[in-house]
């Protein structure tokens, strides 16, 4: 009998779920399938007043309806609210600024004078292309060049490359700024 209700409340609320466009998901219909063997135990069953199997399951299917209306129109309500008060939400969410929001540590970068130079003037000329007509070389030469930076830097121990990443980085931003003063913004002293 306990497995003929488990399977007959479990596709019950299936069907529910599905004329209301899947509003339930699997785990909320096992969940609802438990609240329905619940209420079955907690005295609903004694309130039961037919007699053959058919009418046991209408008494069941009555249930169910019930239950999963409920949680039906609750997550409705819910989205609903969230929706029409999303400005309410938002002041009762909390924005914590990350802790680095406002340091920034100056990184150097483990690599030779030499080659830090050599990236940063690169940076600055904003192309390999270009970079190779400023400094009267070919390209490839160019290319070349950074392709040997870069496998110094895959050399480096893991924390020595994290530090040229945050240098490269920072060195960037500033050509950037350089060339396009109206991208730079304020820095908060402190």
């Amino acid at each position: 009998m306990f497995d003929i209700v488990c399977r007959y409340a479990h596709r019950r609320l299936a069907i529910m779920s599905r004329r209301c466009g899947n509003a339930l998901n699997d785990s909320e219909q096992e969940e609802l399938v438990g609240d329905v063997l619940f209420q079955l135990m907690q005295g609903s069953l004694a309130s039961f007043r037919g007699e053959t199997l058919p009418e046991f399951l209408a008494f069941i299917r009555t249930i169910c309806d019930r239950s999963a209306w409920r949680v039906i129109r609750r997550k409705e309500r819910e989205r609903s609210i969230v929706e029409t008060e999303s400005a309410l939400l938002e002041d009762w969410s909390v924005d914590v600024p990350r802790p680095d929001a406002f340091l920034e540590v100056r990184a150097e970068t483990p690599l030779p004078e030499a080659d830090r130079d050599y990236l940063v003037a690169l940076l600055r000329s904003g192309s390999k292309a270009e970079f190779a007509r400023r400094a009267g070389v070919s390209r490839a030469a160019v290319t070349q060049r950074v392709q040997r930076i870069q496998n110094r830097v895959q050399e480096l121990a893991y924390g020595d490359r994290l530090v040229h990443e945050a240098w490269l980085d920072q060195a960037a931003r500033a050509a950037t700024y350089e060339s396009a003063p109206e991208l730079a913004c304020e820095t908060v002293d402190g």
